[in-house]
């Protein structure tokens, strides 16, 4: 019976390594040292890798959760504000066509009278590719009571023409007690002009 190609091959490298001329004691701490090798690498360069890549894995996957959550949470405020703006739309549909906000402010500055204590007023339009676009105003106002103003901003706050302060700066005037200065901006929707 003849020995395979990778036998013979096996038994010329172990007599190459002098395996049989070293003692009992010898042949088990060089076995011993060459299994101890082995289990290195099979540590170092196969169980390492995996575990690496296990914990790689598990990190992207935890991350990728959290995106998920993100994204929904977007999603739920993304429907919320299409029903806000949904609702927009409505209210604008019943606002007059000849609706501007600028008329609108010197109607309500007028009615609290403080239009004389008007400042300056700058209207603006903020271009916006949605189908709404955001008009702007301005103002500011000088030497008015508090009880012109708290008149003015509840003139102003409209659920129904869609108008409403965006931020407010108040300071006293001077030293006159009992007067204010205000710097006001108030912001309104409108549907784009088609051109």
């Amino acid at each position: 019976m003849s020995d395979s190609p990778a036998s013979s091959y096996f038994q010329t490298l172990v007599d190459k390594t002098g395996w049989k001329r070293m003692a009992k004691r010898e042949q088990i701490m060089v076995g011993s040292l060459i299994i101890f090798m082995l289990v290195l690498f099979i540590i170092f360069f196969i169980f390492s890798p995996l575990l690496e890549s296990r914990q790689r894995l598990q990190k992207s996957l935890t991350k990728k959760q959290v995106e998920l959550q993100e994204i929904h949470s977007l999603e739920k405020e993304y429907q919320a504000l299409q029903l806000q703006s949904g609702d927009i739309q409505q209210r604008l549909a019943k606002r007059p066509d000849n609706f501007t906000l600028f008329s609108f402010i010197e109607k309500q500055a007028t009615t609290a009278k403080i239009k004389e204590k008007i400042n300056y007023i700058k209207p603006s339009t903020v271009e916006s590719d949605g189908p709404l676009q955001e008009s702007r105003v301005d103002m500011k106002l000088q030497q008015i009571t508090l009880k012109n103003l708290v008149t003015f901003l509840k003139g102003i706050e409209s659920h129904t023409k869609v108008v409403s302060v965006s931020r407010i700066s108040i300071q006293e005037h001077g030293k006159e007690q009992g007067y204010v200065n205000a710097v006001i901006q108030i912001v309104t929707f409108q549907k784009p002009a088609v051109q």
